[in-house]
């Protein structure tokens, strides 16, 4: 139980109790006098409604929207609880809070009460700050992925190793354990404390490393102008002629345009993203639809343009 409570990369499915670490989520109900405060949907099992079927086969009734926001925010407090509980952990643990529990070892307060081992605690302890930060941006990291960055925040801080999970999602890369690990270990030396737009340039340069075509043609033309000037030849001249070679796409204008609409699109891809498309509408829902839609128009025009140019087969 204590391996697979908040990783949900591990296999195992978490079993817990009403008297758990995490048993009731956020607070469920303080009522003082004729004062109320009710949890936000999601975040109590009693928040969330019994399964029931569906209402019709069109649109969300309001009751249904409404049950679908509380289950959407339910399965999100399943990547929420690993730091939750870390920072639950490290409180307690600062705080002595335990002291007068009847168990003045920590390790063995949280084992008995909640069967997390020691190495387990400390691994959510030193990774809580990451994944809120991380959740603050609008990204939802796994416990198990946020693991792969504790050696990056160990050497150069917290920061940094949000910037590596940034970076890679923000590149439109899928961001899984393994990923994370085959980029943190071709990381190079980051000093302490750097700051982020430095790691961020080390993550692309390992996602998009330079090619080496640019440098084979340096050297080729480097080998060339050293090179003794000669005047060619009649057999140099019919040589060249019978080489039965294709025009270079580039010299077309309309290639061109291609070209560069195709590095707009890039560009557009890796500059977005669905948390934060999310954000802009949340915060400024008018204006963000308005883009939103303009974008979309824009992408219409651009996939029947390229509809009515493809080439016959």
């Amino acid at each position: 139980m204590g391996g697979d409570l908040f990783s949900d990369d591990e296999p195992g499915t978490p079993q817990t109790t009403g008297t758990g670490l995490m048993g009731r989520g956020y607070p469920g109900v303080v009522q003082d006098a004729s004062v109320v405060i009710k949890a936000p949907l999601g975040t109590t099992l009693e928040s969330i409604p019994l399964p029931r079927p569906p209402a019709g086969d069109g649109e969300l009734s309001s009751d249904e929207e409404e049950s679908f926001e509380a289950c959407k925010a339910g399965v999100d407090n399943l990547h929420k609880a690993f730091w939750i509980a870390g920072k639950a952990l490290e409180t307690m643990k600062t705080g002595n809070l335990h002291r007068n529990s009847g168990s003045p070892n920590f390790a063995d307060y949280v084992w008995d009460n909640w069967e997390i081992s020691e190495s387990h605690a400390q691994r959510l302890m030193s990774e809580w700050r990451i994944g809120e930060a991380l959740a603050g941006m609008g990204w939802r990291p796994r416990e198990s992925q946020v693991r792969e960055l504790t050696p990056v925040a160990k050497v150069s801080g917290d920061a940094a190793a949000v910037a590596v999970y940034d970076t890679l999602a923000r590149a439109g890369t899928r961001v899984t354990s393994r990923v994370l690990k085959d980029v943190v270990q071709q990381l190079p030396a980051i000093p302490s404390h750097s700051a982020p737009a430095d790691v961020t340039r080390a993550v692309r340069e390992i996602l998009e490393p330079p090619t080496p075509a640019l440098a084979n043609d340096t050297t080729a033309a480097s080998e060339s102008s050293d090179a003794p000037n000669q005047t060619p030849g009649p057999s140099d001249v019919t040589q060249g002629q019978s080489n039965d070679k294709k025009p270079d796409p580039t010299g077309s204008e309309d290639v061109r345009r291609l070209m560069q609409t195709l590095t707009h699109v890039t560009e557009a891809v890796k500059a977005i993203s669905r948390p934060a498309v999310t954000r802009a509408i949340n915060e400024h829902p008018e204006a963000a639809m308005l883009l939103v839609s303009e974008i979309e128009t824009a992408l219409g025009k651009i996939e029947r343009t390229i509809a009515s140019r493809k080439a016959p087969r």
